[in-house]
């Protein structure tokens, strides 16, 4: 009798034979439109040092309320991913 060879597990799952729980993922790949806000929000940031460097009051008000509509949608669509 002679006994079948079965690969490593970590190869099972490379070559899709093996069977991955739901909540362990290998590949994290953030949304696209998580991914805009997050650069927005970045590009705010820049431009809000840039406006408090000038002393520019009605820029610098204009990217608060940016930044704040910015993370709300932020956290908004990540707490729309949470499994309860």
């Amino acid at each position: 009798m002679t006994a079948k060879k079965e690969a490593a597990p970590v190869l099972a799952y490379r070559n899709g034979k093996g069977k991955m729980s739901k909540g362990k993922s290998s590949i994290c790949i953030l949304p696209l439109i998580r991914s805009a806000v997050k650069l927005a929000i970045t590009a705010d940031l820049v431009l809000l040092l840039a406006a408090l460097g000038s002393l520019n009051i009605p820029a610098t008000l204009a990217a608060l309320l940016a930044l704040n509509l910015l993370c709300g949608l932020y956290f908004k669509e990540a707490s729309s991913h949470e499994e309860i």
